[in-house]
């Protein structure tokens, strides 16, 4: 499966997502290649010290052709797309199967997310369906008026389907970059709960994008 994780706000926990994701695949015997086309290059910093494959593409034509090249040599191909909704993004849009969108639940971030769905619309009109494109909310916190608003908004959103689970805001995931390590093979309380996120997002996710 191609899957593509975007968004125009920085901060939003799309690296750690990418990150988490491919990590979570391999330990399931996936092959898994993860292609970081922002130009931060957190993702493929992080993957190098998991000893993971991944590889840095910038240019929008190039990273169309790779994204079709390695679908081939891997059972999922993940692209970190850029925190800019340009040529980039569209090209990784006109690529995946399934293109997944972490939202803050913050006004700022509710508001960014139009620019987001227009984008995925295009490409789903231009590819006369693909890709799935769903959302989910990253970075919460739990019982907040915010996350029960950002649901309720996130949930009318026309081409895109809003996951259940939601990623809680946590240390643990913020400190894992730096320990060159994952919440999957982090010690605590904190980080067996934030793993079971990722678990149940990620199958939730992969679900839909199947479906």
């Amino acid at each position: 499966m191609l899957i593509g994780i975007l968004n125009r706000k920085g901060g939003c926990g799309k690296s750690t997502t990418a990150v988490h994701l491919a990590y979570w695949l391999a330990q399931r015997k996936h092959s898994v290649m993860v292609i970081d086309s922002d130009g931060q290059t957190s993702s493929s910093q992080w993957l190098t010290k998991l000893n993971l494959p991944s590889l840095v593409i910038n240019d929008p034509d190039d990273l169309f052709d790779q994204i079709a090249l390695y679908s081939g040599q891997y059972e999922a191909v993940i692209v970190d797309s850029p925190a800019v909704l340009g040529e980039t993004a569209k090209a990784v849009l006109l690529s995946v199967d399934l293109a997944l969108v972490p939202v803050q639940p913050s006004n700022l971030d509710l508001l960014a997310t139009k620019d987001i769905v227009r984008l995925v619309n295009q490409a789903q009109k231009i590819r006369k369906g693909p890709p799935k494109a769903a959302m989910f909310l990253s970075r919460a916190s739990k019982g907040t008026v915010l996350l029960r608003e950002a649901q309720e908004v996130l949930s009318q959103t026309e081409g895109l389907t809003l996951l259940k689970q939601v990623i809680y805001q946590r240390q643990v995931i913020a400190d894992a970059p730096g320990q060159s390590a994952t919440v999957f093979n982090m010690s605590g309380d904190a980080a067996f709960q934030a793993a079971r996120e990722y678990e149940q997002l990620f199958e939730e996710a992969l679900s839909y994008g199947k479906a």
